[in-house]
């Protein structure tokens, strides 16, 4: 589970666009490309019922704080692939939330989307408090730190998993700890942010994968340099800090790990001293940042590059264009004002002013001129999204995936035997994980993972899910078990089921081993259910 403070703020606009853009994003059916994107949303702390009434009622209170530029906070609280909260966890995720921010009966937007990979929901919540109208300040502005405490209480009170890495958890005692985890270098968010587009290796960690050891274990700075060197990185004193060059790209020391700080070099090796390196750089082959789609990867490679080449085809040709034209405006000033050399300076300088307004209609009919534009390539994951949705969940998935991991569409023959088999498969999952709290969306995903290893089909699979679901009773309701069926489902059968199943790896023997646990589990539901007749019937008889 994420909860991630989100920065949608422009403020070069007016507080009330600000905030009625922010609520008309979260509040919008449909997401850009179209798709239905909202599923539910509701309102805390309002005066009035509608969502337009509800934008215009944020707007007016915080129009009261006249100190703060944007008094309103964007929250979204992410889910796991196979989680899906009921709106009763959300609503209480979200009073959570709120009390923990000490933002308890402020105004509130809340949304649940469902139009990515993970149901999620946006929290709009004003800050200023509807009483005394002052701008509450949430843990004095360390809120990024109380919102991790946040989700280890959520995630603990309703049976979600935590993320990788999390940083606090609920001990036995019930209480909010932080985890003892080893210090990991890795990238900034901007180099994660060029990764995450391109699929390729940020400079940034290729000088932490190749430089970071050399940098810690080197005695002098000579064993720096030649470590350095060995690697294909260049190591350049910079102003008061350094550099290290990862090809003709400068990433700086203190980026490669904060303790490799200039000044702390200096103390461990002595008084710098520069290095022997080649004087051309040696150029540095991009590679790819994961193991996943590396064939479709490469192709992607060649596409940017041509995309590229192109652009730099066309501004070359631009400016050549502009040398040209340059040299033709100098030509024909020169012919013109030789030629009216023998009138008087007036003459002249009308001649000057005539042709510099000519060149000037000259450029801006030239600049008016619709620009040459060569569509960007799009992100990797648009780009794989395009070719293939399977190759898109890969690459989504992909930290998920080890190099070993044979993930492929994975068939079963048909083993399981019950003709309605999702109760006692759910309960037997139940028994199998009964040391975990498992929340509903994971106890039903977990269902289906192993209904399919039985062998049993997505058709048969949904079917057995809607009929053991709760009804709905509202339209609302309708619609959020339909969506909530179909992601459940989709997800078991689709690749998220197939990197859990290659993580397994499940044989015939103990597939046929879980069949038995299941119908086990099913003749004694039988069992208790004859027997409670058997009761109920001699008590009538009494």
């Amino acid at each position: 589970m994420i909860l991630k403070k989100l920065q949608r703020t422009n403020l070069s606009k007016t507080k009330a666009a600000m905030i009625g853009g922010l609520v008309d994003y979260v509040l919008a059916q449909k997401d850009e490309e179209g798709k239905q994107k909202r599923l539910y949303a509701y309102g805390m702390n309002f005066l009035t019922t509608t969502t337009a009434a509800w934008k215009q009622e944020m707007i007016a209170l915080s129009e009261e704080s006249i100190k703060s530029r944007m008094p309103v906070s964007h929250w979204a609280m992410s889910w796991q692939e196979n989680e899906i909260p009921s709106h009763e966890q959300v609503q209480e995720a979200v009073n959570i939330f709120l009390e923990r921010m000490g933002l308890k009966g402020h105004q509130a937007i809340v949304a649940a989307h469902g139009n990515t990979g993970n149901f999620h929901i946006h929290i709009v919540v004003n800050r200023t408090h509807p009483y005394t109208e002052k701008v509450i300040q949430p843990h004095r502005g360390f809120d990024i730190e109380a919102a991790h405490r946040i989700v280890a209480e959520i995630e603990h009170k309703q049976g979600w998993a935590s993320q990788d890495h999390a940083r606090y958890r609920v001990n036995e005692k019930g209480e909010i700890v932080r985890n003892r985890q080893l210090k990991q270098v890795k990238p900034d968010s901007r180099a994660e942010d060029f990764e995450n587009a391109t699929g390729e290796k940020s400079a940034q960690r290729i000088a932490q994968e190749r430089g970071h050891a050399i940098i810690a274990n080197a005695r002098t700075w000579k064993d720096l340099h030649e470590g350095l060197t060995r690697a294909g990185l260049r190591f350049k004193k910079k102003g008061s800090g350094a550099v290290v060059f990862v090809g003709e790209i400068e990433v700086k020391l203190s980026s490669v790990d904060r303790k490799f700080g200039f000044a702390n070099l200096c103390k461990r090796l002595g008084e710098y001293e520069e290095g022997e390196y080649p004087e051309e750089a040696p150029k540095m082959e991009p590679e790819p940042v994961r193991h996943v789609c590396v064939a479709e990867w490469r192709e992607y490679q060649k596409e940017r590059e041509e995309a590229s080449e192109e652009r730099r085809v066309v501004r070359r040709r631009e400016a050549e264009n502009m040398r040209q034209e340059k040299e033709r405006q100098h030509a024909r000033r020169d012919s013109a004002l030789a030629a009216l050399a023998r009138h008087e300076l007036s003459v002249l300088n009308i001649a000057r002013h005539c042709l510099k307004k000519q060149e000037e209609e000259t450029a801006q009919a030239r600049q008016n001129l619709p620009p040459r534009k060569i569509p960007p390539v799009r992100r990797f994951k648009h780009w794989l999204g395009k070719r293939s949705p399977r190759l898109a969940s890969l690459w989504r998935f992909r930290r998920r995936i080890t190099p070993d991991m044979r993930v492929r569409p994975f068939e079963f023959p048909r083993t399981g035997a019950l003709a309605a088999p999702f109760p006692a498969y759910r309960e037997m999952v139940k028994r199998r994980f009964s040391d975990m709290h498992l929340a509903r969306s994971r106890l039903d995903y977990m269902t289906a993972l192993y209904l399919r290893c039985a062998g049993y089909t997505k058709a048969e699979v949904s079917e057995e899910l809607s009929r053991h679901s709760p009804a709905p009773s509202t339209l609302r309701e309708k619609n959020i078990k339909v969506f909530y069926d179909h992601r459940i489902v989709g997800q078991a059968f689709g690749v998220a089921g197939d990197i859990d199943i290659a993580s397994v790896q499940p044989n015939l023997e103990q597939i046929q081993k879980l069949n038995r646990e299941a119908e086990e589990m099913e003749r004694e539901r039988i069992r208790h259910e004859r027997r409670e007749r058997q009761v109920r019937s001699t008590f009538r008889l009494r």
